[in-house]
């Protein structure tokens, strides 16, 4: 028995196509779901004979967003390392100061640092048709 990849029917921009794939359907309807919107607002203001324009526009758009999203990111995981590198460090020394002094208790500087959670956004947000507003 072979296992052939399922095939999802979706509509992009007026356009029904097949999609083969090995991923879930319900997230391949999603990911053509939002291709969808992002061509449909291309034209909103501005009319636009080619799909093939409204498509490049549309990858154009996306490809800016996830390479903003991918820098922002990594400057998140640098700024972390950071952290993690300067916390470590400060726990080296405690322990050094520590071990240096048996039977003393060891004074420990403690300095407040700031913490801020950041949640990350979905990586596919569904505009309603008609929405002008971009997902962020």
């Amino acid at each position: 028995m072979t296992d052939r990849p399922e095939t999802t029917r979706v509509n992009i921009y007026g356009r029904e196509y097949s999609i083969r794939g090995e991923g879930d359907p319900a997230y391949i309807a999603e990911i053509a779901h939002f291709l969808d919107m992002r061509m449909r607002q291309m034209t909103e203001n501005v009319a636009m004979t080619s799909t093939a324009k409204v498509a490049i526009l549309a990858s154009l758009n996306i490809t800016d967003e996830l390479f903003t999203k991918t820098r922002k990111l990594e400057e998140m995981e640098d700024s972390h390392q950071m952290f993690l590198s300067t916390l470590a460090d400060r726990i080296d020394d405690v322990l050094t100061r520590a071990e240096n002094s048996p039977g003393q208790s060891v004074p420990v500087r403690q300095e407040h640092v700031k913490i801020t959670e950041v949640s990350a956004p979905p990586i596919f947000q569904k505009p309603s048709p008609g929405s002008s507003k971009e997902p962020s």
